[in-house]
């Protein structure tokens, strides 16, 4: 069998999507595909295992989110993205939105600002771990605003919508936020995209509303390094058939996922260039990790 390691506890976006593809790639492989959770460090642990592997078979990939160009920068890794992967293809990316507890009096970014202004440390973020594409932002927003907001890390986004509904945590900024929205539990303040999300035309971008901030978190498929070529292709093939049935398109849809499909080639450049972006822009707000 082919393992499929997730990056993320069991409930989150990313362990649904690996859940919906696993047995459609496992169809075109005609072998099973087993999806096997290994959360933490921002969500990298799971290319990191892959990444220290001397097999390179093909039998163990792993799920890859963004962070895996991030948080070598702020903490001491025991792998590097760009020389101990091989990239398999790029096939999505997270949505990232500020949501708000119901219980926070504001519902633009202003009345966010000057409610976290007079109330400092008050306002809990919740993310996917220290480094995540959710702390970055956090720390980014205190930045922009001039407020204090508590960053609050999780393993994965399971956890950080159960501390959100448990009344931990009273905001969120994680790649899982949709559900919380859906099920009216929580306020979408802002995303942080490019362009305003299709489902939601009413929620302005960050910058739409004052903040000069964009997230981007594209998630791919890599392996060990060293892999055959033609064992890279013929995953590929696999999982780039699967992400055309309706079973996974409608999970795109039900976690607001962006559908960002990529081949091996053009993930590999994308990987290149988020590494020196990342460093870059954390050279320039002396981001440290904390």
């Amino acid at each position: 069998p082919v393992t499929l390691m997730v990056p993320f506890p069991p409930g989150s976006a990313t362990d649904a999507v690996a859940r919906s593809l696993g047995p459609l790639a496992s169809k075109a492989l005609g072998q099973p595909v087993i999806v096997e959770n290994r959360p933490g460090a921002a969500g990298t642990m799971a290319a990191s295992i892959v990444a220290q592997s001397n097999n390179p078979d093909g039998y163990t990939i792993a799920i890859a989110p963004a962070s895996i160009f991030r948080v070598p920068h702020v903490q001491k890794v025991s792998y590097d993205p760009l020389k101990d992967l091989t990239y398999i293809m790029g096939f999505s990316a997270y949505t990232f939105s500020l949501v708000v507890s119901e219980s926070l009096p504001v519902r633009t970014m202003a009345e966010f600002v000057a409610w976290a202004k007079a109330n400092p440390g008050k306002i809990r973020v919740g993310a996917s771990g220290a480094g995540s594409t959710g702390h970055v932002v956090t720390f980014l927003l205190n930045k922009l605003a001039g407020i204090a907001l508590t960053f609050v890390p999780f393993k994965g986004g399971a956890e950080v919508l159960q501390a959100f509904v448990g009344g931990h945590i009273n905001a969120v900024i994680d790649g899982g936020w949709a559900q919380i929205e859906k099920q009216g539990k929580g306020r979408v303040i802002v995303t942080f995209q490019e362009r305003r999300i299709a489902r939601l035309p009413d929620v302005p971008t960050a910058r739409e509303a004052g903040i000069d901030l964009v997230a981007s978190s594209p998630i791919g498929l890599v392996g060990p390094r060293g892999m055959d070529p033609r064992v890279v292709r013929t995953l590929h093939d696999a999982f780039r058939g699967a992400l055309t049935a309706p079973t996974y398109r409608k999970f795109l849809e039900t976690y607001d996922l962006v559908d960002a499909y990529l081949p091996a080639d053009d993930y590999q450049k994308l990987g290149a260039r988020l590494w020196v972006e990342e460093k870059r822009n954390f050279d320039a707000i002396g981001f440290k990790g904390q």
